[in-house]
């Protein structure tokens, strides 16, 4: 979460907390429950009756996915945000609510020491994107260049949040839905829903971004020998 309380798009995670939330992830209900986490609020009680829908046939205790919820909050994948009535909301028993704390999180374990430091969403934030996509074969020209992709992510992502705000609007008219349909129209909505300037605008930096990784991977030719 940001100083707002809104659910950050992006973040970064590095040192000791990296290397906590790559361990915490190993774990296929923790990856479940952070999933089911981004689309909105939940009390414990409630990931016990979405973990067991997943798999109807393995038992689900709560005292598991307490354990599971502390060590994602322990890595700051999710945050405790809020309370609610336990039971059908008549109990004077209170339950903790928890929220992921981004829409996407990135583990970074490259080597940062060849790249400078810069503020606000930057240099930083793509670092551990551009390592993932060197392992791949991308090459970059220069530091610059991946600074001109930083800026595109960064503007791309301010004309996403515009339209997010919208698709709440929508999807708060919709009383049942399933976490993981909640994030994919949450992000459908979310461009749908911009102005026409603020559409095209969104459309023209993603497109200045893919034809920049694109010619990033024609150049250190990937994985693959040719890009077609």
């Amino acid at each position: 979460m940001d100083e707002s309380g809104q659910l950050e798009t992006l973040k970064i995670l590095t040192g000791q907390q990296a290397i906590d939330a790559y361990k915490a992830l190993s774990d296929e209900h923790r990856r479940q429950i952070l999933h089911a986490l981004r689309a909105r609020r939940m009390s414990t009680s409630e990931l016990v009756d979405f973990l067991s829908k997943q798999d109807p046939n393995k038992e689900v205790k709560p005292q598991t996915v307490r354990y599971h919820i502390k060590e994602l909050e322990k890595c700051g994948l999710v945050i405790q945000e809020g309370y609610e009535p336990a039971g059908n909301g008549d109990s004077h028993i209170m339950q903790k609510l928890w929220r992921a704390t981004a829409e996407n999180v990135f583990i970074t374990t490259g080597d940062m020491d060849g790249l400078p430091a810069r503020n606000g969403y930057d240099l930083h934030k793509t670092l551990d994107i551009v390592t993932t996509m060197r392992e791949l074969g991308l090459q970059f020209i220069d530091e610059t260049e991946i600074q001109a992709i930083a800026d595109d992510l960064s503007k791309r992502d301010k004309l996403y949040l515009r339209g997010l705000e919208y698709a709440k609007e929508n999807l708060r008219h919709v009383c049942e839905i399933d976490p993981k349909l909640y994030v994919v129209f949450r992000e459908i909505l979310s461009i749908v829903r911009l102005s026409n300037i603020d559409y095209e605008e969104y459309w023209k930096v993603s497109r200045k971004i893919t034809d920049a990784l694109r010619e990033a991977y024609r150049r250190g030719e990937g994985k693959n020998p040719k890009v077609y």
